[in-house]
């Protein structure tokens, strides 16, 4: 019995997590979230954490209207503002980043300039590798948080590609000190993305 009771456990999962499967906009989102799921990493160098979360476009949709319960024509419409791109979110640890950063002998690199750099700089410091092609990153926002999260946090978008592989992240920096970041999303992680089912 219990083996009988194993084994529709495994296929439910299964279900769940290849093409075919489909979940409810609340776990959708959980299931985007999930570290164990594979699109959201994390890597901790010299103190400092980055985390770097892929939004599917159906995710990103919610996210932006804040909503669960969308009119097909309201997502369909805001589904074409985001498609086209790759989206992730980027957060640095900033209690992290401006403790290393404070080490340094020269006092332009310390916390005023630090901010300006996440503001207006660091695109181009941030690549997208797929396979033997290095994208540049087409799209950097940093998201004011006014000081209420204790990480800075990037809006990032990369020209999308018809690509299945690995996407290795890699932000170079030479403001924090923590040298070259590399965050890995496994491509089997988004082809294993389940598809969201919306009511009506």
């Amino acid at each position: 019995m219990k083996q009988i009771t194993l084994y529709i456990f495994l296929l439910v999962a299964f279900m769940l997590t290849s093409c075919g499967g489909s979940l409810s906009p609340i776990d959708y989102v959980h299931y985007v979230e999930n570290p164990d799921n594979g699109l959201f990493v994390s890597s901790t160098i010299k103190g400092v954490k980055y985390t770097l979360q892929y939004q599917p476009t159906d995710y990103l949709v919610m996210l932006e209207l804040k909503s669960f319960s969308i009119s097909p024509e309201n997502f369909k419409e805001q589904y074409n503002r985001f498609k086209g791109m790759e989206h992730y979110v980027f957060h640095i640890d900033i209690k992290g980043a401006e403790a290393l950063t404070a080490k340094s002998s020269d006092t332009a690199e310390k916390k005023n300039n630090l901010s300006e750099y996440f503001n207006f700089k660091v695109q181009k410091d941030i690549k997208l590798i797929e396979g033997s092609d290095t994208i540049p990153c087409r799209i950097s926002e940093c998201e004011s948080s006014m000081g209420m999260f204790p990480y800075y946090s990037l809006v990032i978008g990369f020209p999308s590609r018809d690509y299945a592989g690995d996407r290795e992240f890699l932000f170079t920096n030479k403001k924090i000190g923590t040298g070259e970041v590399t965050l890995l999303i496994k491509g089997k992680s988004i082809q294993n993305l389940p598809k969201l089912k919306m009511k009506g």
